[in-house]
Parts: C-alpha cells; structure tokens; sequence
C-alpha cells in the first residue's frame, strides 16, 4: 500500500544518521509538529480585496489582496475551520464574496508566507464573523464565536438516553500532551522526518483511520447508536462510522487490518471501555503528536464516561513496534449533550491549488489540520 511504501521509506536509515538526529533533537526541540505554526506566530490585521473563496472541507479557505505604502501587492491565505463546524457558530457560505472588501485577523504562520489562520473577519457591512471562541474586535454586530452556532432541529428528543446521544465537545483542543514521545530510534526519525503540511494523506482526502478519525475531529460532534447487539459510533469527522462490537470474544485471526480497527466494548458502570486492534492506518496522531507512525500491532483503548450531560474520553495507545511505553491521557477530551445537535455531512474535497497559483504565479502550501482560534 502506498502509506505503508512511505513509511517504510522513513524508516530506512542508517544507524549512524539515527544516532545524529538524536543528538540534534537533544538540542532542539522540534516544533512544526505541534500547534507552533501558528501559536508562535504574531497576530496581525490584514485589510484588502477578497480574490477567491473556497467554503468546503476539510478546511474553509480565501485569499485576499491587499496594497502596500509603496503600491506593490501581496496576495495573503486564510484558513479556518471546517464547514459544518463554522455553520453551527451561524457562518455560512455567502457571507463573504470576491471583490469585497474586508479587515481580518489572526495568528501568522511560521512556516509559510503570507498565511494566516483567521480568527476574524469585518465584512463592508460592519458586521462581523468571529471564527472561534473569542469576543468581537471590532463592531458590536458580529456572528460566530462562543455557542452562538447551535443549529435547531426540532426532530431531535430533548429527552436523554444515556451514552446513546449527539455529543460535541467542550473546549479547544488539549494540547498539553507529551510532545517528545517515547518512541523507538528508527520510529523517532520517521516523526522527525514527517511533514504534515507535504505528507499528510488527509490532504488529499484520503479517509483517516484510527486514532486520528477521533483525536483530530475538532468541534465536530460524535453520535453513538443501538445496533442490536452493537453500539455504532458516528463521527462527523468525514462521516465515518466505527462499529462496537460487544460480544467478550476477541478478534479472530481471520480478521483483516483496516483503517479504523476491530473494536470490541463492554461496560464497567457508567463507562464505556473501547479496545480498538488490527489497525492499519499507519499515522498515530494525538495532538499536538502528528505523523507518529504507528505498526498494526498498535492497541488503543478508550473510556467514556458518562456523567450526567457530559462524556468524559481517556485515551491509552500502545504499540510495540513503535513505542518504548505506553502513552496515556486522562480527561483528554470532554463533552456536552446538547439536543440541537446534529450530526452533519462532512464530505471532504481536494483542495485544488491551480486557481491560487494562477493569481500568485508561484506556489503555495497546502492547508494544515484544522485548529482551534482563539
């Protein structure tokens, strides 16, 4: 397979370059796998002409022209949420088009020119759209920002049902997990030689697997459903659904490796205890833990809690192969019930760059995985 091909690549290298790279890594702690392209970044205004508008996922992308004090032009990029989550915060496709005018801000990028993960926007009109969390900047009329995107749907029971819920989760993503793992040498230099803005396969909308299609879902929601004797987890993370299975009996050898696993459950109380095997998604992803690699021998087991409206997740992953000890996480991620919730679709489209490269005349860098402005 081709991910595995790549992989494999990585991995052969010799022991004396291995040995390098760990002495350089004792004297440098590597960032561009983690939040540090834009969380070391400036944040800064920008003001100009809107020249293109791409509203998909899994990112949302516009560029913007602006004029310098001296008349030259700089052509800047934008990238902010997902779709469905923007459209839960009230953003919508329409509300910025070609040829407006608009103000904008937000951290910069380290790694790429004239790039900017926005957090808002001051449309012509005076109103303004707020991406994340955080309050208005500039005008008392805004949209977006805090709960202000719960969309209603008056088909959905506002009486609970236990685990068997739309949830979605409280807060941005944790980013306070171990940044150097414990990995194996020649696994170390496989991370160390990943690039998530190059080698990412979601980038081309290839589907993730396990743990990623959870780990990195952002602000999208999750479902759990009764299927017989089953429980099925949707994710609005590229609509995938994984299948619970839970019956006591383990995998059996016939069981072929797949992107999302073989994943057997059972209860103890109010949790829910996940054990996820045969997992052939190559990339172990926990943010800020990009493009580890990860061996089909790889074993992840989840626990959520229930606690009245909220479902606590715990997080435990060990893969032989690749590690030299587990890694553990606990109230990794928490969420809420809420009954306006739905799960939308969440179809995902390549990015394509020709009609940036066209405006620019060069080339540009393709869209990171989506984060959480502030």
């Amino acid at each position: 397979m081709k991910l595995h091909w790549f992989l494999k690549e990585k991995i052969k290298t010799s022991r004396n370059l291995i040995v390098f790279i760990l002495y350089i890594l004792s004297i440098n702690v590597h960032a561009h796998h983690s939040r540090a392209e834009f969380a070391e970044g400036a944040v800064r205004e920008i003001e100009g002409e809107v020249i293109r508008v791409v509203w998909r996922n899994p990112h949302v992308m516009f560029n913007i022209k602006t004029i310098l004090s001296d008349g030259s032009e700089e052509i800047w990029e934008l990238e902010a949420g997902d779709a469905g989550t923007l459209a839960r915060r009230g953003l919508e496709d329409g509300h910025i088009n070609v040829g407006d005018q608009i103000k904008v801000a937000g951290p910069i990028s380290t790694r790429r020119d004239h790039y900017m993960a926005v957090s808002h926007a001051l449309l012509s009109n005076g109103l303004e759209m707020i991406f994340g969390n955080s309050a208005p900047l500039w005008s008392e009329q805004f949209m977006g920002g805090g709960r202000s995107g719960i969309l209603p749907n008056n088909t959905i029971s506002l009486e609970s049902n236990g685990i068997f819920r739309v949830w979605i989760r409280m807060g941005s993503t944790p980013y306070d997990v171990i940044e150097q793992p414990p990995l194996t040498p020649e696994a170390r230099v496989a991370w160390q030689s990943y690039d998530p803005l190059q080698d990412d396969p979601v980038l081309d909308c290839i589907l993730p697997g396990m743990p990623r299609v959870i780990t990195m879902a952002g602000s999208r929601p999750i479902q759990f459903e009764e299927d017989g004797d089953n429980i099925l987890l949707h994710s609005e993370n590229f609509n995938l659904t994984r299948t619970i299975h839970m019956n006591m009996n383990g995998p059996s050898n016939s069981i072929e490796a797949s992107p999302l696993g073989y994943s057997r459950g059972q209860w103890d109380g109010n949790t829910l205890i996940v054990t996820t095997t045969h997992i052939s998604w190559p990339l172990f992803e926990l943010p800020p833990l990009y493009g580890v690699p990860q061996s089909e021998e790889m074993e992840i087991i989840e626990r959520f809690t229930l606690n009245d409206d909220e479902l606590v997740y715990d997080f435990w992953a060990y893969d032989p192969v690749n590690f030299t000890q587990p890694i553990e996480e606990f109230d990794y991620f928490v969420w809420r019930w809420d009954p306006q919730v739905r799960i939308r679709t969440n179809e995902c489209e390549v990015y394509s760059r020709s009609g940036i490269n066209n405006i620019i005349g060069g080339n540009t860098s393709p869209p990171s995985e989506m984060i959480d402005v502030p």
